[in-house]
């Protein structure tokens, strides 16, 4: 049976979509802000960086704090106070009173609330489309991830740039009520025989620390793990640094730079769509080529000044990394022992917030103390640093689909 066939999977999509959709508008429109009002690109990394710090220090403990509650009961509360938060940042913009701390504020209770959002979202999905359609489901939620990216940011630019701050987060608040909307009318049975056993915080931390051990526990593992590190501060810092950079240095208007995020979300549905015609390459090779791919992107960014030049940029840095995320999770998981693979989830939960968060501070520090030409070119070097540890690495031979699962080394 087709996934739109059923009402509350539908139901979830296009909740999701809004919730990303609304997330887009905010991703350019809170660092124009904070430029705006500072003039700092390294206030404006703190400002970010705000949302990312609950979820790194609330990951472990809310999911295991999750299981055997109610996730619609959650989820739902996750979104009206996200909506509530939300509203009362538009709320102080009207009075001309917002500031740096009360964005700050308001972004930490976001990225905690959407840390809930998340995982009690992720639960309910086998309860709602079954486990044997998990994988066309995951797709379905990518494609509205890869639409919103596309779509988003130039709407966001737009708005912001005819309407002003006000209209771009009230369009962000109005998603997250639409999404609680969504939540509210699924109708599904929980699973109440998922165990409901307490572990302290203090146990889930010690746990989750040693799963940062499996991380590196074999040739496998530790190729992965530096290449995941590597995505997840490219994508950040570079994100951040573009915002920085066609705002301060080429002095773009709103739907300008809305248009250059734009064009990364194009390069995504591409490397989506033509992933799997590469997947008959080698490993290493395909990882390596598509790293050479995403840093002459990034090369272009320097070397251009004109709109179109830098999104043709953007269209190849983003295409190529999202293409490489897709390789890195699937080698991650075909090489990992199914016994290992909560582990695995955990550690790497955390490494990507602690490394997304030391690459928005990456950039904005040394975008202020230098210029934003710098975190672009430490970029694209880390990129080419990647391609040839990829090359060089021995058993990166085989085919994607040809990896197996890897013990582990002991301890």
């Amino acid at each position: 049976m087709n996934l739109f066939k059923n009402k509350n999977f539908v139901i979830m999509w296009f909740g999701q979509l809004a919730t990303i959709f609304g997330n887009r508008f905010s991703e350019i429109a809170i660092p124009l802000i904070v430029l705006q009002l500072t003039g700092s690109a390294w206030q404006a990394a703190l400002v970010v960086v705000c949302s990312q710090v609950a979820p790194v220090i609330m990951s472990l403990p809310v999911g295991t704090w999750v299981e055997g509650k109610s996730k619609k009961l959650i989820a739902l509360s996750a979104e009206a106070i996200s909506f509530t938060t939300m509203a009362l940042i538009v709320f102080f913009v009207w009075l001309d009173q917002l500031n740096i701390w009360i964005l700050a504020g308001g972004l930490f209770v976001l990225g905690a609330t959407g840390l809930f959002f998340r995982v009690a979202f992720g639960a309910m999905v086998p309860g709602v489309v079954g486990r044997k359609r998990l994988i066309n489901a995951h797709s379905y939620f990518e494609g509205a991830d890869a639409f919103s990216t596309f779509i988003g940011p130039v709407l966001a630019g737009i708005v912001l740039s005819s309407f002003g701050v006000a209209a771009v987060l009230t369009v962000d608040a109005f998603t997250y009520f639409i999404s609680f909307l969504g939540i509210l009318f699924l109708s599904f049975k929980e699973d109440k025989t998922i165990s409901t056993r307490k572990q302290s915080t203090k146990k889930t931390y010690i746990s989750s620390i040693k799963s940062f051990k499996y991380l590196i526990g074999n040739h496998y593992q530790s190729f992965i793990t530096l290449h995941h590190g590597i995505l997840n501060f490219t994508t950040t810092a570079v994100t951040l640094t573009i915002i920085i950079y066609t705002s301060q240095t080429l002095h773009f208007s709103e739907w300008q730079i809305g248009m250059v995020l734009s064009a990364a979300g194009v390069g995504n549905i591409i490397g989506v769509l033509l992933m799997n015609k590469l997947s008959c390459y080698k490993w290493k090779c395909l990882y390596a080529g598509l790293m050479i791919v995403s840093s002459i992107g990034l090369l272009l960014i320097l070397l251009a000044s004109n709109l179109p030049i830098i999104m043709l940029g953007m269209f190849l840095f983003d295409g190529a990394l999202s293409m490489a995320f897709i390789v890195n999770g699937t080698a991650r998981q075909a090489v990992t022992p199914d016994n290992y693979l909560a582990r695995i989830g955990a550690g790497g939960i955390l490494l990507s917030g602690v490394v997304a968060i030391s690459g928005n501070l990456f950039s904005g520090g040394l975008a202020e103390a230098i210029a934003p030409e710098f975190p672009l070119a430490f970029c694209m070097f880390l990129l080419l640093v990647a391609t040839i540890i990829s090359i060089s690495f021995k058993k990166g031979s085989k085919k994607l689909e040809d990896l197996k699962p890897v013990e582990f080394n002991d301890f």
